[in-house]
C-alpha cells in the first residue's frame, strides 16, 4: 500500500494539510492537493493518481464531478470525505467507492484508504472500519 499516489482535493487547507502530514507518515506518496475541481482535475492528468480522497463542496467546484473524471479517465479509487455523506443518492454514479463523513480524525485516512483500494480491486472488506460506509456502484 505504501508508494501508492495519493490526490487530495479538499478546499480547507488545515484538514488538507492534516490528511497530507498522515499519509506521508504511513508511506503514501501524496502527488497532489486541490483546493478546487480544475486543479483536481489538472493534478489528476498530470500524475495518475492510484486513490483519491475527495470533498464534494469545492470552491470553485464540485467533488462528484471531480470523482466521476477520476474513476472514469484514470481508474483511480475514490474516497469521498466530506459532511456531506447523507446526500448517498447524490454520490450514486460518480465510481467512489466509500465515504468517510466529516468531521474526522486524519489519522484514519491510511486505513480508511487500504479497504478503499481492497473493495476497488473487488475484495471482501467486511467489516469496514467502523468510521466509513461503502457507496453502491
Amino acid at each position: 500500500m505504501t508508494n501508492s499516489r495519493v490526490l487530495i482535493v479538499e478546499d480547507d487547507p488545515l484538514i488538507a494539510l492534516d490528511v497530507e502530514q498522515s499519509l506521508l507518515a504511513a508511506g503514501f506518496n501524496v502527488c497532489g492537493v486541490a483546493a478546487s475541481e480544475a486543479e483536481a482535475l489538472a493534478l489528476a492528468e498530470r500524475f495518475r493518481p492510484e486513490l483519491a480522497i475527495v470533498d464534494i463542496s469545492l470552491n470553485p467546484g464540485d467533488g462528484r464531478v471531480v470523482a466521476k473524471a477520476l474513476c472514469g479517465d484514470f481508474a483511480t479509487a475514490v474516497l469521498f470525505a466530506t459532511g456531506q455523506c447523507d446526500e448517498v443518492e447524490g454520490m450514486s454514479g460518480t465510481g467512489a467507492v466509500a465515504c468517510l463523513p466529516k468531521p474526522y480524525n486524519a489519522d484514519l485516512m491510511p486505513a480508511a484508504l487500504a479497504a478503499v483500494r481492497r473493495m476497488a480491486q473487488g475484495e471482501r472488506t467486511e467489516p469496514l472500519p467502523d468510521y466509513m460506509f461503502a457507496l453502491a456502484a
